[in-house]
């Protein structure tokens, strides 16, 4: 059953929302307010979620998307995933900062920081990922300067605000970073420095992303810089592949055209775009079918 929450006008100016690449994520984390039980706590089901957030969308991937957008709000430390009782649980990090529950339910499930252990994969099948750390917000977005309080006297019989701060992810857990995630993140902000954009910077959310690929995935370093070489030398790709979290979301498609390339007969490598391609990034990319 939906809940009234309240949001205020900080949460379309936070940066930490407007760091969320996908539009979708930021619609799910405001329907995720109305879905959780009066702690903040609800099944982390994308099923579930999916029901009571999108229940007229038609579109055919409406389902994967809602689990990517659960995955990016925990990436970006907005929700933590995690298992209680058997249970995979979400919980909207800095519930009680942010919203304001007038005669609050009895909590059906514990929030993150009363179980005492989190086991590392939920049973459900169609449950969401679990996280790779505790899920706690960082330092610098438990204390922000566009922290949002209450508003008293507001009527409604729930209130609160949405979300605060603009901290990027806190540093990964590789210290020093290895080896091999930095050469795929160097060589991506590389590209793009290239292709005359700005450099990034390389974050934790980037590292973490990288390793992922690398360690779960199952792709190789000389496969993810083909692919990084493939898509910036591909007209519609170079325009899409700017960051590590979407290079592994679309890997698969970028391997399978590069392949449909070569079936088709197609000069060797990637399709040309505004520059010339160096010898190493010929080199690469000749390796990515």
């Amino acid at each position: 059953m939906a809940r009234i929450r309240s949001i205020k006008p900080e949460f379309f100016t936070s940066l930490t929302i407007a760091d969320l690449e996908e539009l979708s994520a930021r619609l799910t984390f405001i329907g995720l307010w109305t879905y959780v039980d009066d702690n903040g706590v609800g099944l982390a089901d994308p099923r579930l979620i999916r029901a009571a957030i999108w229940p007229l969308e038609e579109a055919p991937d409406i389902l994967q998307r809602t689990r990517e957008d659960l995955q990016s709000l925990h990436a970006a430390r907005l929700v933590t995933l995690y298992e209680a009782s058997g249970k995979a649980l979400i919980a909207i990090s800095s519930w009680y900062e942010h919203q304001k529950v007038s005669h609050p339910r009895k909590p059906r499930y514990p929030r993150p920081e009363e179980v005492q252990s989190q086991p590392g994969t939920p049973p459900h099948q169609d449950s969401c990922e679990p996280p790779e750390g505790s899920g706690e917000l960082p330092e610098d977005l438990q204390s922000p300067p566009e922290t949002l309080r209450p508003e008293q006297g507001a009527g409604s019989r729930e209130q609160g605000a949405g979300n605060r701060g603009d901290a990027e992810p806190s540093a990964s857990a590789d210290t020093p970073p290895r080896a091999d995630v930095e050469r795929v993140c160097k060589h991506l902000a590389d590209v793009l420095e290239k292709s005359g954009s700005k450099r990034p910077t390389i974050t934790a959310k980037w590292r973490d992303t990288v390793r992922l690929m690398l360690d779960r995935d199952g792709v190789t370093v000389e496969r993810a810089l083909a692919a990084i070489d493939w898509a910036h030398h591909n007209s519609f790709w170079q325009a899409h592949i700017l960051t590590p979290m979407k290079l592994r979301e679309k890997y698969d498609t970028l391997r399978r055209q590069a392949a449909g390339d070569q079936r088709r007969s197609q000069p060797a490598g990637p399709q040309t775009a505004d520059r010339d391609m160096t010898d190493e990034e010929i080199r690469n990319a000749s390796s990515f079918d």
